[in-house]
Parts: C-alpha cells; sequence; structure tokens
C-alpha cells in the first residue's frame, strides 16, 4: 500500500496478484519508488522511519501528493500510497499499496496492478487510513517479505493460487508463535471474542493491550513479542505479525471469513496451526 488517499469505482473488479516472472515485477524492481505523503506528522515521521530502517528494495524518496498526478506516466517510478476502493451496495476497502507508474489516469488502476499491498482494519480500529500508523514499520516489513517469497519460491498463477501458496509459507512458522506473548488489541478484534473465552481456546501466553503497546514493542524490535492482526475491510483477514521483524507468522483468508468480529473459531484455527495440525 504512501499516503494520500484516492478513491477508484471498481464495481466489478477481481482481486488478482503480480507473479513473480511478470513484467510488473521486472518493472518495479527497477524503479525508483515514490512514497507518498499524507500530511499527518505522526504517521508521515513513522512512515519516513520505517523506510530508513527497512526499505533496500529499490531507491526511494518521498513525495508530495500534490505531484503525483503528474508523475504517475512515469515508467521509472513506482508509487507506495493508500488506495480505496468503493463498491456498490456500500462496500469497500482500503488498502496500504505498491504500484508501479505508467498509467495515464488513477482510475485505470486496478487490483492487478498491485505488486504488494496491506490491508486495513476499517471496520474496527482503522477507520482513517492514517490509524495504522503504530503498526506501519511491520506493514512494510510484510509487504517486503510478500515480494521476497513471491520471487525466491517462484509463486504464479492467479490471485487465489497466489494467495494460497503464501498462505503455506506463511502458517508453516505458526509454531514460532508459541515461543512469544501474543498481543491482542482490544479495540481491534471487534465484541464476540471476550478475554474469559481466550484464555479457555488459545493455551499460551497473551496479553489484552491498546495500541500503543504494539507500537512500542514494534520500536523496540522486541523479539518476545507477536501480534495479532485483523483487516476488516469488505473482506476479512487475519494475521499473525513478529513485532521485531514484521514477518508474518500466520495468516488466514476466505470469501466466507467475512464478518468484522474475530470468533472463537478463528482462534480455534489460530490454534490448530501453532501446533502444526
Amino acid at each position: 500500500m504512501f499516503f494520500v488517499f484516492f478513491t477508484v469505482f471498481l464495481s466489478h473488479a477481481q482481486l488478482s496478484g503480480v507473479e513473480y516472472d511478470s513484467k510488473q515485477f521486472s518493472q518495479f524492481k527497477a524503479s525508483r519508488t515514490y512514497v507518498l505523503l499524507t500530511g499527518d506528522q505522526k504517521f508521515d515521521s513513522e512512515m519516513q522511519a520505517a523506510f530508513a530502517d527497512v526499505w533496500k528494495i529499490t531507491p526511494y524518496e518521498f513525495m508530495n501528493p500534490n505531484d503525483f498526478e503528474a508523475k504517475m506516466p512515469d515508467k521509472s517510478a513506482s508509487f507506495l500510497l493508500f488506495i480505496d476502493i468503493y463498491f456498490d451496495k456500500g462496500e469497500q476497502e482500503h488498502f496500504l499499496t505498491l504500484i508501479n507508474g505508467g498509467k495515464k489516469k488513477f482510475k485505470q488502476y486496478n487490483y492487478l496492478d498491485f505488486i504488494s499491498y496491506c490491508p486495513l482494519n476499517y471496520w474496527l480500529n482503522e477507520p482513517k487510513n492514517i490509524d495504522c500508523a503504530f503498526r506501519v514499520r511491520s506493514m512494510i516489513q510484510s509487504m517486503l517479505q510478500s515480494i521476497e517469497i513471491v520471487e525466491k519460491n517462484s509463486i504464479s498463477g492467479n490471485y487465489y493460487k497466489i494467495e494460497e501458496k503464501l498462505k503455506k509459507v506463511y502458517n508453516k512458522k505458526a509454531p514460532n508463535i508459541s515461543k512469544k506473548t501474543l498481543l491482542i488489541c482490544e479495540d481491534g478484534i471487534g465484541t464476540k471474542l471476550p478475554k474469559s473465552d481466550i484464555s479457555g481456546i488459545y493455551p499460551y501466553k497473551f496479553e489484552m493491550c491498546n495500541k500503543e503497546k504494539i507500537e512500542q514493542v514494534i520500536k523496540d524490535k522486541n523479539t518476545d513479542y507477536c501480534y495479532l492482526q485483523v483487516a476488516s475491510t469488505k473482506k476479512k483477514s487475519l494475521y499473525v505479525f513478529d513485532a521485531a521483524t514484521g514477518e508474518v507468522l500466520y495468516y488466514d483468508f476466505s470469501p466466507a471469513f467475512g464478518g468484522m468480529n474475530i470468533k472463537k473459531s478463528h482462534l480455534e484455527d489460530l490454534v490448530d496451526a501453532i501446533k502444526g495440525k
């Protein structure tokens, strides 16, 4: 997914990924990445710090969003920015997205152009795009790692095949979660999973917390923690991120995963993955 707000109306768009051997992938690797600032001091400072620390894949610079439209047709450029997608019936999706330059109009971009992306927890505790500032370092790290995984494993196919292959790579790491304290943000999981239920399902160490605690362990690169992250927009995904590295240790997504709230069954699936089932 930086950081101006764009709206694309794609009523019948189909989510798709970029294959490791595609022209888009090669174009990105040869590009200079422009990171769009938002004007929000906290978010922009967190993004700048994250890039200085972890971004090694392309040269980069930060861009005033007013300059984006003129630079957008440049095929030697790539862009990191927020994209908001609105569908019929009020449905919507919100992403931090990495795209290549080369199109004359922004409305020509769609899912097929996403080099890498990270969904927001829009319906729960990230109603504004900049509300993800507390974890943006992890978002950047995980986006870079997804690119590396797709390339290293020569992953190809349509979106769903890429999604399933990435899920298998991520979930092989799930047993590592048991060695860390799992942070669960109280305002980020909905209302259907109280702490008493979590204690009865999750047999490992966990801590209910706020965004500030997660932000701090990410900044400290604390290897003792990982954190549960919901991404609730039109669809819903569930992740566990390593707080120190941004590595995805668990991932779950399916078209039937809907609804805003995390439920007992979702946590049971996580425990099964940790146990290697």
